[in-house]
């Protein structure tokens, strides 16, 4: 099973979809324990429903083992289209098995999508360039002067950062999309661009 939280430098759409998909298997693990209870029910009845019971913990055992492999431990290394991809599989998947799962990962992977959109920088435009907004003209009717600002308590110390994100990662932008990533990947995750 993977755990809740994933490496620090994980942009903000990676680790909301990463969470989101923890939680699908967290509840895909919940229902594979009432799916045991309940073949062992259907074991000691001779139900019908055994054999569906069976496939059903099949598919739950082998998504187990393949989903930390195939999704996590791939936006973890910052792998994005490659766990992109495995991301969509299992979340089909997930639906033919548990339908709660499958709607949680399928968010997850909408939300993971976010990663791969350019982040364009505001636009500001600079006085006296084409586009700027027009200067204002001074009308009859002015506005009242602002209050004087009040002065506020200083606050309070800031609480010591927790381990995780002490952790600094040196970061790197891409040259050809723009994307940061951490130094230590070789490839740009989102173009596949070589530093």
């Amino acid at each position: 099973m993977p755990n809740s939280r994933g490496p620090a430098w994980l942009p903000a759409p990676a680790a909301q979809g990463r969470q989101l998909a923890y939680f699908g298997v967290l509840f895909a693990f919940i229902m594979f324990v009432v799916g045991i209870i309940w073949l062992i029910i259907a074991m000691l009845s001779w139900s019908v429903y055994l054999y569906g019971f069976v496939l059903w913990i099949i598919i739950d055992i082998i998504f187990f083992f393949l989903i930390k492999s195939t999704v996590f431990d791939q936006i973890d290394q910052g792998r994005f289209h490659d766990a992109n991809v495995m991301f969509l599989l299992w979340s089909i998947l997930m639906l033919f098995v548990g339908l709660i799962p499958g709607i949680l990962m399928i968010i997850g992977w909408i939300k993971f999508q976010e990663v791969f959109q350019p982040q364009y920088a505001q636009y500001q435009a600079q006085p006296g360039q084409v586009g700027a907004p027009p200067a204002q003209q001074p009308s009859q009717y002015a506005p009242p002067p602002p209050a004087p600002p009040q002065q506020a308590p200083p606050p309070p110390p800031a609480a010591a950062p927790d381990a995780a994100q002490q952790q600094k990662v040196d970061m790197v932008k891409c040259k050809k999309c723009g994307v940061n990533y951490p130094a230590f990947m070789h490839h740009c995750p989102n173009c596949n661009e070589p530093r």
